[in-house]
């Protein structure tokens, strides 16, 4: 298929001179600002701002969990993973859904009982709520924020590559412009804006994606041309791990699966729900329309790479662009126009939900854990949409200045929850054993092994500092495919259970908590 004339290729970004993809930007970006406006007006209190005042219901619950997972990570970060390495990353997309099904089954109703047993608002809240520790609770906020950081930084960096494409203008202004129409929509929205904004891209997402599933399989001349490409060039490409082998292949599927449920901006959303009862159909409906919604990563990525190993298109200067080259260049004006749009929205509402959390970590959750907390409820709440402020500058620091990849920074910020959270809040909320020693423990193990070998080599390569990066990665003490993300999730969960069997003697379960954990 030729490319529309109504894509320029004066750069490695496509841009589209088209009617129609410049009006849907243009709207969604009025959309989103609209719902701030309106979520402005529902919002009163820092309940509200936090957590919607216990408001939504199970489809809103549901596809915003799925949304806020997939976002710019898996529509951008997906196609790019695929693109590099194959059908790897298809350990991540493919049995992601499963993650679903896990976080419900194990902390969903638990999570919303907390919600009603105690005055809960954050991640943090919760974990003191269960282990009663301000060094629980401020560990909690800390790790928050360093996560949120990064992982806010993997929606930064495909929106830039978004905006580019949309409207044209520079990678670096696309950057300054997206950051600043999302931190204005985060400070007057709160999260009744961000979650109904999840629910109208999700729902775009799975349209998008099914429609680009059939335009890019006969992009690539069908499953069984794209197959024999591949495996011209690189049989690993399509075999069942992938370019990077079983080893990390498995790593991402226990990471992906059970990690899930560490992902403090994913599982706090179960404070929100109405009613405990509208839990039931949630994991199916997250977990189906995650499967539908990634069909665009895994066709893209491997149609684009065989159509470059088979030398009817050139290689792209950088696997981020594989979404927005083949959405502009070889999909019709209306699918690009429903994709980037919609991808523009997932970005913004899912970055929202980081900024809400990493904000109030810092003006609730370390507060308290200091003994300091902010009394008025109407300060905090001022206080806190001030810290979006300083979180979003962070992050876009750390996009401008960085060279890695966005898939990459999503499966450092992925794993950096997963390592600190999923033996805190798993363990923590069904297994009575579990104690607040052995969840400061696990917390400081997680995100120490994430900052040390994942984190800090990362940093030290973008600033030219190669030879550092590598001297730390050769102490890793694991073989190098097996993700920093897994190891240190396994270890940290090892860590819970040893130090709490040591300590069980000086530890009880808050009477009120009790009855949460026999459920």
């Amino acid at each position: 298929m030729d490319a529309p004339s109504a894509v320029l290729q004066t750069s490695e970004i496509p841009i589209a001179d088209d009617p129609v993809v410049l009006i849907f930007g243009s709207l969604y970006i009025l959309m989103i600002l609209a719902i701030g406006v309106w979520g402005y007006t529902k919002t009163e209190t820092l309940s509200d701002f936090l957590i919607t005042g216990k408001s939504i219901g199970t489809w809103v619950l549901a596809i915003t969990v799925f949304s806020v997972v997939q976002s710019g990570f898996g529509f951008v970060g997906g196609p790019e993973l695929i693109y590099a390495f194959g059908t790897t990353p298809i350990w991540i997309f493919g049995t992601a859904p499963i993650g679903f099904l896990i976080i419900w089954l194990v902390i969903g109703k638990r999570m919303r009982m907390l919600a009603d047993i105690r005055d809960v608002l954050t991640l943090a809240d919760g974990m003191y709520a269960r282990y009663e520790n301000d060094w629980v609770r401020g560990l909690t906020g800390i790790t928050v924020i360093i996560s949120v950081t990064g992982y806010l930084a993997t929606n930064l960096a495909a929106l830039q590559y978004v905006m580019r494409a949309i409207f044209g203008i520079p990678v670096a202004m696309g950057l300054l412009l997206g950051a600043s129409v999302l931190l204005l929509y985060s400070v007057i929205g709160g999260m009744i804006a961000g979650v109904w904004t999840d629910f109208i891209q999700g729902i775009t997402m799975i349209i998008g994606a099914i429609l680009v599933f059939f335009y890019a399989v006969s992009f690539g001349g069908g499953v069984r041309n794209i197959s024999e490409n591949l495996a011209a060039s690189d049989p690993a490409l399509i075999s069942p791990f992938g370019a990077l082998g079983g080893i990390t292949a498995l790593s991402w599927w226990i990471l992906f699966s059970v990690g899930g449920i560490g992902q403090a901006h994913t599982i706090t959303k179960f404070y929100m729900i109405k009613d405990i009862k509208l839990l039931k159909w949630g994991a199916p409906i997250a977990a189906i329309s995650y499967g539908i919604s990634s069909l665009l990563a895994f066709t893209t990525g491997l149609s684009m790479r065989a159509m470059v190993e088979a030398g009817n298109i050139q290689a792209l200067e950088s696997a981020s662009e594989t979404m927005p080259i083949f959405v502009l260049n070889y999909a019709p004006s209306i699918v690009a126009g429903i994709v980037l749009s919609g991808l523009l929205a997932a970005i913004m509402s899912t970055s929202d939900s980081f900024l809400n959390i990493a904000a109030a970590a810092v003006t609730r959750d370390i507060p308290r854990a200091l003994g300091r907390p902010i009394e008025d409820d109407q300060v905090e709440f001022r206080v806190t949409q001030i810290a979006l402020v300083g979180v979003t500058v962070a992050a876009t620091l750390i996009v401008h200045f960085s060279s890695a990849l966005v898939g990459i920074l999503g499966v450092i910020g992925w794993g950096l929850f997963a390592a600190s959270f999923f033996p805190v809040v798993a363990l923590g909320l069904n297994w009575k054993g579990a104690t607040a020693p052995g969840a400061i423990a696990a917390i400081v193990v997680g995100l120490l092994l994430n900052i040390v070998y994942e984190v800090l080599p990362t940093a030290f390569s973008t600033f030219g500092m190669g030879s550092l990066a590598e001297s730390i990665s050769a102490t890793y003490p694991f073989p190098e495919t097996l993700v920093v993300g897994t190891a240190a999730m396994l270890i940290s969960t090892i860590v819970l259970v040893v130090v709490s069997l040591v300590t069980q003697s000086e530890y009880t379960v808050p009477a009120d908590i009790k009855p949460l954990l026999e459920q």
